[in-house]
């Protein structure tokens, strides 16, 4: 799919797993929102941001476009995708391109499982 990030090299065994994923220079839609270098360390680009800036609302169009098709792409391949977050949308030039969707293969829980399990009758 044009909007999932592709993947180098993946494997697997028992206790572990490893995928690599080619670097980009643009970084991710947190690194966009935070003004943040992809190479700089966690601390120093999200834990006191002075830069942060909101989206263009021709971004947020087509950033919101391209996230909402590729969901509907794997919701109808019957693939779970619980990790969404800013962090996890690659900036490829104009598009953004979903990452990590290994994660629901691998067992790890959602992102959001922590704020969904303290309601009990969620269907």
């Amino acid at each position: 799919h044009p909007y999932i990030y592709k993947i180098t090299f993946a494997t697997a065994n028992e206790s572990s797993a490893l995928v690599i994923r080619p670097f980009s220079e643009k970084g991710t839609l947190k690194d966009l929102i935070y003004k943040a270098k992809p190479k700089d360390p966690f601390l120093k680009k999200y834990c006191n941001p002075k830069k942060i800036q909101g989206l263009e609302l021709q971004q947020i169009k087509t950033y919101g476009r391209q996230i909402l098709e590729v969901l509907k792409y794997l919701h109808e391949k019957g693939f779970p995708y619980g990790h969404l977050h800013s962090a996890n949308v690659m900036l490829d030039g104009d598009t953004c391109k979903l990452l990590d969707l290994e994660n629901s293969v691998l067992g790890l829980p959602s992102f959001y499982r922590s704020y969904f399990a303290q309601f009990r009758k969620i269907n």
